[in-house]
């Protein structure tokens, strides 16, 4: 949110919490599916940018054709950004690590537009040397993914998305 929408505001929009160990079945469906296509996705490392065909269908679905482009570009960034091996867990996990936590709390931040992703992503993603690597792609898929409407934090209008900006799987 720009500082000055501020004043229309009496407060701004809650923002999730995401947590170790916090079951996806408590999660959103725009959170639920950005984990899914982490996982998926991280089946592909070494592919250079490889993209699933899963995800990209998926993404397709869900209104957001670039999606399974911008994940994979994500995901190839935090690898270069990061010092350790990412605790991404397969598909069928189902509870959240603490990597997937602050990558969902990094991009309800970067939806909020409140100003705070920074203290909401990992230390090493605000590295000089990393942070436009991971800014870039972080950016690009939350904008996209408040284009289709997955929210992973409350529109800053106040307004709830209507009923129809769910993704559609057919």
């Amino acid at each position: 949110m720009r500082p000055a929408d501020l004043a229309q505001f009496t407060s701004l929009p809650p923002r999730p919490a995401f947590h170790v160990e916090q079951a996806l079945s408590e999660l959103s469906f725009a959170a639920q599916f950005i984990v899914w296509a982490m996982r998926i996705q991280w089946t592909h490392i070494g592919d250079g940018r490889q993209t699933s065909l899963v995800i990209d269908r998926a993404c397709h679905s869900a209104d957001m054709p670039e999606g399974a482009a911008l994940i994979a570009e994500l995901t190839e960034a935090l690898i270069a950004a990061t010092s350790r091996p990412l605790s991404i867990p397969c598909p069928k996990w189902r509870v959240i690590t603490g990597d997937e936590a602050r990558l969902l709390g990094f991009l309800a931040a970067m939806q909020a537009r409140d100003g705070t992703p920074l203290s909401a992503c990992d230390a090493e993603w605000r590295a000089p040397r990393h942070a436009s690597s991971v800014w870039a792609p972080a950016q690009r898929l939350a904008l996209s993914m408040t284009s289709a409407g997955l929210y992973l934090t409350t529109p800053a209008t106040d307004l709830t998305p209507p009923l129809d900006a769910t993704a559609r799987f057919h």
